[in-house]
């Protein structure tokens, strides 16, 4: 069975259903790999090598470089796997039409928090990079979302760009913020692969997101702009200039 579709010119072409069921079957594969390369981590810790992720995917190690590239694409998957399970989580806990943004902010690091805990080997492996392809790659998942390093600035990403901001200082601001809550996640995990943490879930959660907003606020005021944290998310962001004026308008 084949299917048509059309070129630039507007001829038909057609598309043998076997090459789309064969990329159906490389996305399931590749999909089924990363799975067991999280169960990898999680039993064997950060150092985890590609032959240890082969034995758990019940299949050989060549045969995970037919369905990617290298070893960076192998991890830059696992680190994309990791993000979407943030996103996943973090979209239907925030109501970012009413919520304030200190609020969306307390809730997006909530659940970034209970992913961590429940998956402490993989954030290792991915923020800590300790082999190169594995640090190229890490740098490659930075980079895909720099604007949103963590899900804090992806909600409020849209916003900023609308403001046509200066995208050096943009990128700085998200690398900034990313790293302030990565180096916290890091010493929260401790030093070993265990499951002990440095305190609660709930106060580590509690603490980040203020010390998030502080960098995330921070961060922003060298654009210029204001994030106003008892507003709900699509009026929290302003110029410095609009944030005084109703600031003394408030006065008034």
């Amino acid at each position: 069975m084949t299917s048509a579709k059309s070129d630039a010119a507007g001829a038909p072409q057609r598309t043998d259903a076997r090459t789309e069921r064969w990329r159906e079957h490389r996305k399931k594969v590749r999909a089924e790999i990363v799975d067991a390369a999280f169960r990898a981590i999680e039993r064997n810790g950060p150092d985890v090598s590609v032959q240890q992720i082969a034995e758990e995917a019940g299949t050989a190690k060549p045969k995970i470089y037919r369905h990617f590239t290298d070893k960076s694409d192998l991890f830059q998957a696992i680190g994309e796997r990791l993000r979407d399970m943030l996103m996943a989580g973090v979209y239907p806990a925030v109501d970012l039409a009413t919520e304030p943004a200190a609020e969306v902010i307390r809730r997006v690091l909530e659940q970034y928090v209970t992913l961590v805990d429940e998956n402490p080997n993989v954030v290792r492996f991915v923020l800590q990079g300790r082999f190169p392809d594995q640090a190229e790659a890490t740098m490659r998942v930075v980079n895909k979302g720099r604007e949103v390093a963590v899900a804090m600035a992806e909600l409020f990403s849209h916003e900023l760009l609308e403001l046509e901001l200066d995208h050096d200082a943009l990128e700085m601001a998200a690398f900034a913020t990313f790293g302030t809550v990565s180096s916290a996640t890091d010493w929260w995990l401790g030093p070993t692969p265990d499951n002990s943490r440095r305190m609660p879930p709930e106060k580590f959660a509690d603490h980040l997101a203020t010390i998030t907003l502080g960098a995330i606020t921070g961060a922003t005021s060298v654009l210029g702009v204001w994030i106003d944290p008892e507003r709900p998310l699509h009026d929290a962001v302003r110029r410095r200039s609009s944030a005084g004026a109703d600031e003394a308008d408030e006065e008034n």
